[in-house]
């Protein structure tokens, strides 16, 4: 081989190193990792959306009251972190599916609880699918150490996170 040809493969080495490279620090960067994860939400939701008969406000707002029955207006407002008037127009949606119900709170005459449905029971086991469905799709190929991995990785970006929200609320509160 001449000293050209030598040279000319080196060049394009480099540059294909120097490509890599870059690929490499674009994936450190925050805009990577912020876009990469908004993405992921974004579709998973879109495609779980897709599937389901209900808005996700309405989603959430049963899923809440699926981890803890009977909840107010109020804690479902604080829980969801959406404004109690919202929550109420949703309530009124899923009370007009049959999904939910309100009852009278047991200590305080205003508030009513709201409470899930026998037939919400009944056919929870869709949006369970559902979930399940979207869930395998977008874990398809990755193996358990690695997916475990990245839920350890994320777990720790929640962690972090919210001890920084905790201590700029901290500070906001104490001025």
């Amino acid at each position: 081989m001449t000293t050209t040809k030598l040279d000319a493969n080196a060049a394009k080495v480099a540059v294909e190193n120097r490509s890599m490279t870059n690929m490499e620090d674009e994936r450190f960067s925050p805009q990577y990792l912020l876009n990469l994860l908004m993405n992921v939400g974004t579709l998973l939701s879109t495609i779980y959306d897709r599937r389901s008969p209900l808005t996700r406000q309405q989603t959430r707002l049963i899923g809440v009251l699926l981890e803890n029955d009977g909840q107010t207006q109020t804690d479902l407002a604080n829980a969801l972190e959406i404004h109690k008037v919202s929550v109420g127009i949703y309530i009124s949606e899923l009370e007009s599916l049959g999904l939910v119900e309100r009852r009278q709170h047991p200590t305080d005459r205003r508030a009513k609880c709201i409470f899930l449905t026998p037939l919400l029971h009944a056919t929870k086991h869709i949006g369970l699918e559902n979930y399940s469905a979207v869930h395998h799709l977008a874990t398809e190929g990755i193996d358990q150490k690695a997916y475990l991995g990245m839920l350890d990785c994320i777990e720790l970006m929640r962690s972090n996170l919210s001890a920084q929200d905790r201590k700029e609320r901290d500070a906001t509160d104490g001025k």
